[in-house]
């Protein structure tokens, strides 16, 4: 029984270890001094409920893409039958995403789960880096040659490291 109990506490351990180490440090923290660490809490509060309704927002549209957009067709345009023409546009989609990463991993996560392939998931996180509605104000500070020199490397480069990446997935999975 004994053993059953510490394997349950590893895979505890190994699934919410991010959460265990911010309770630690806030025990931690507690202990050291205890009006900073209630600011911490409070601050953290704080950030919390402003990004709640967001991230709620997020979950439902992975349960409406996961309900109303079918596995075939997120295989046959995002997977391998999508080809060149699905990463094209998932480096197109990718420019075009818009907020914090929080929101697009668990929504990529949801299309790799429906059958999107590793690539393609790569190549929107590598595109989204390049945000076509921020291009104006980068070139305002940067100006065209560091914008547009960035934003084609960026673009260019996605696809080459999507395919590389999905390589080395289909290894690990081996």
């Amino acid at each position: 029984m004994s053993g059953q109990r510490r394997g349950g506490l590893w895979v505890l351990i190994r699934s919410q270890w991010l959460l265990l180490t911010v309770v630690g440090l806030y025990v931690w923290a507690f202990r050291h001094d205890a009006d900073r660490a209630l600011q911490a809490l409070q601050i953290s509060a704080t950030t919390l409920s402003s990004v709640l309704l967001l991230i709620a927002a997020v979950f439902g549209l992975v349960g409406v893409l996961q309900v109303w957009i079918s596995r075939d067709l997120i295989v046959r345009l995002l997977g391998r039958e999508g080809g060149i023409k699905g990463l094209l546009f998932a480096a197109f989609c990718g420019t075009l995403l818009i907020g914090p990463p929080y929101i697009i991993f668990p929504l990529l996560m949801s299309l790799h789960k429906q059958g999107a392939r590793w690539a393609v998931v790569t190549v929107v996180l590598s595109a989204y880096a390049v945000k076509l509605q921020m291009i104006p104000i980068e070139v305002e500070f940067l100006g065209w040659p560091f914008s547009l020199g960035r934003s084609l490397l960026t673009v260019v480069l996605a696809i080459p490291t999507g395919l590389l990446v999905e390589r080395l997935m289909e290894r690990r999975s081996r």
